[in-house]
């Protein structure tokens, strides 16, 4: 499996972890994940609740469209089959020069992006800490903003995707994974403000 970076989950959560979505300032959780994290073997990870994996997930956003798909039988995550991620991202590998570059690299693996990417604007942190797979990960939260809705696919994964307005995702929020659901309301309103404002 190899080494992915983690960090203690005391030196992450001081006070006791919580679920939730967390807009925070993007400096101060690298500046802590940069000076306590290790690479350690996932597979000794993956059931360790003393350590949380760090996992850069990316929105990719097209004016008032997200980009989001459906995981196929082929993924390797059988508890994900037929869920719908808005996020695409992946572990922090030995690798990477840094956070932001895993998050570059697990993008441009899932994903030909086929137009520029204009923005990347760090959002927070995201954790559930209710069941056996979110106690020992978390998320950092990007959204990326693109100018085309023009993509192929990279990973097989990714086979079924499509750019859709927060009003079809509503529809759809029964059939997402789990940091999906919890990050929902906060996309909304990312969206909501943005056409408030122009």
């Amino acid at each position: 499996m190899g080494k992915i970076l983690a960090i203690k989950t005391s030196d992450l959560f001081p006070d006791g972890v919580k679920s939730g979505f967390f807009k925070i300032r993007k400096e101060g959780i690298l500046q802590i994940i940069n000076e306590r994290s290790v690479l350690l073997e996932r597979s000794l990870l993956e059931e360790d609740e003393n350590y949380q994996q760090i996992i850069p997930q990316i929105i990719l956003k097209v004016r008032d469209h997200i980009f989001i798909h459906r995981i196929t039988q082929k993924s390797s995550e059988n508890r994900l089959v037929d869920m719908y991620p808005i996020f695409l991202g992946g572990h922090v590998d030995e690798g990477d020069l840094s956070i932001e570059d895993a998050a570059n690299r697990e993008f441009d693996e899932e994903i030909d992006y086929r137009g520029r990417i204009l923005s990347k604007e760090f959002q927070g942190l995201i954790k559930l800490h209710d069941e056996k797979v979110n106690r020992v990960h978390t998320g950092l939260v990007w959204i990326y903003e693109g100018d085309s809705m023009l993509w192929k696919h990279r990973d097989e994964d990714l086979v079924d995707g499509k750019f859709v307005s927060i009003k079809d995702m509503d529809k759809l929020k029964a059939k997402m994974n789990y940091w999906s659901r919890l990050y929902l309301p906060e996309l909304r309103k990312v969206i909501l403000n943005e056409k408030f404002n122009t």
